[in-house]
């Protein structure tokens, strides 16, 4: 079945198109938001945004921050690299009895 994609609204199948390409990577994380700060998970990433699994659940439209470690070798990084992202909450839900979140990246910086 072929997917119908319409360019001047950006959806496909009745759904937004996604803007980057994702990759399923599961990474530990460090989120802080409202001044706390909590672990999680990704389970993936994309140059626009995240995907996290929570201990904390998180809000729609709450600021975060997280912070990443790449290993060597995982998405062409010849080094580890660490990065701190700046982003905001953008779906929020319950899965499996564990909190998700899904952040877009609205800034980032390797360290």
């Amino acid at each position: 079945m072929e997917s119908a994609v319409c360019a001047a609204s950006g959806i496909r199948d009745g759904r937004p198109a996604r803007g980057s390409v994702r990759y399923s990577i599961h990474l530990p994380a460090i989120v802080l938001a409202d001044g706390e700060q909590s672990e999680a998970v990704t389970a993936d990433i994309s140059a626009s945004g995240v995907l996290f699994q929570l201990r904390q659940p998180l809000h729609v439209g709450q600021d975060v921050e997280f912070l990443l470690e790449i290993p060597a070798g995982t998405l062409d990084f010849s080094h580890t690299a660490a990065m701190h992202c700046r982003g905001r909450i953008i779906r929020s839900y319950w899965k499996d009895g564990s909190p998700w979140a899904a952040a877009v990246i609205d800034d980032y910086r390797f360290q």
